[in-house]
């Protein structure tokens, strides 16, 4: 009867290539992890984001959560949190959760698991909309 874990994951896109993780067994993700006791989210996913890539980042918006329901013993239900952020400082550096790298999308979509590809999708409507219109009518 536990309640479900908080977790964050962060979206980082820079010159059309996006910051994941190759996890040792060569899965694909987004920087991402539990939220910690007394933490806010945004703080996680900044944290999470240096302890998984050694960049630094810049929390903006959440752009979507996601429950995730737990079906065993061996393992926990969660909502994720996600966020999109900006690079800020830092240096790309290995960790224990695997090697950071920045890919583009089409090799992205190919190496993601449907789960992570349905969270780039959510983020890229996200941009979308965070774009000015180029619409203008101006009559005189």
């Amino acid at each position: 009867n536990l309640p479900p874990f908080t977790c964050v994951c962060v979206i980082v896109e820079e010159q059309g290539r996006y910051l994941v993780i190759e996890r040792p067994h060569g899965q694909m993700v987004f920087p991402a992890g539990f939220v910690r006791w007394r933490e806010l989210p945004a703080r996680a996913a900044a944290r999470e984001g240096k302890e998984e890539t050694g960049l630094d980042l810049r929390i903006g918006e959440m752009i979507a959560y996601y429950p995730l329901i737990s079906h065993g013993i061996t393992a926990m239900s969660t909502i994720s949190l996600v966020f999109h952020a900006e690079l800020i400082g830092g240096e790309l550096r290995s960790s224990i959760e695997g090697r950071p790298q920045w890919l583009d999308e089409l090799t992205l979509r190919e190496r993601l698991n449907p789960y992570a590809r349905h969270i780039l999708d959510t983020y890229q409507r996200y941009r979308e909309r965070q774009q000015p219109s180029n619409e203008h009518s101006f009559e005189h």
